[in-house]
């Protein structure tokens, strides 16, 4: 699996755009935060990057901001930094705050499949699953991540999960991988079960 930049941004973006503000939780509101946040949103990088960098100097303890940041980082292909800020959005996030704390752990199991690292990947796609375990787009991230490890019942138990949730669900190239790849025709004819289901939508 290979998620660009553009691709976790966007999903970013969709994540706090659909985000209902829970009880009890102060988000940042700072100036450089918000601002870093807009221009991310807006598609500005190079702004983003300069607002968040002095929103984490000013308040190291931002823990949003530096899940934003990982997400910068990845974009511009620094897998370090961005495994550094992922870090450290997770140990910063309240605990509470489930739906960020889901993403930044989403966030870091797609730095581990950048880079082949299939079980950390898969230990924290679950993590996420398990915060949040009603976002379709989560389960067939995992699906896509059990294919690539050659797992297919669980790739195929976890879409049909992601489209229980939402049957809108885009699975139409992961499940032709996955009819191209699975070894058995018992598991061939479970992939075409699911296909079945796409079809019923």
């Amino acid at each position: 699996m290979k998620t660009t930049g553009k691709t976790i941004i966007t999903l970013f973006i969709m994540l706090v755009c659909g985000i209902s503000y829970a009880e009890n939780i102060n988000r940042p509101e700072s100036e450089n935060y918000i601002n870093g946040v807009t221009s991310l949103n807006n598609g500005d990088i190079e702004n983003a990057y300069k607002y968040l960098n002095a929103e984490i100097e000013n308040n190291p303890d931002n823990g949003y901001a530096h899940c934003y940041m990982a997400l910068i980082c990845n974009a511009c292909n620094d897998v370090v930094l961005a495994m550094h800020a992922v870090n450290s959005s997770i140990e910063l996030i309240p605990e509470n705050d489930t739906e960020y704390r889901s993403f930044a752990y989403y966030t870091r199991s797609i730095l581990w499949g950048n880079i082949g690292k299939w079980e950390n990947a898969i230990n924290d796609i679950s993590e996420s699953i398990s915060i949040n375990p009603n976002d379709a787009e989560s389960y067939k991230t995992r699906a896509e991540m059990y294919v690539n490890t050659k797992h297919y019942e669980e790739a195929i138990e976890d879409l049909n999960h992601a489209l229980s949730i939402n049957s809108n669900t885009d699975v139409t190239d992961l499940m032709m991988k996955l009819i191209e790849s699975v070894p058995t025709e018992e598991l061939a004819e479970k992939v075409t079960n699911v296909m079945g289901l796409m079809s019923l939508k």
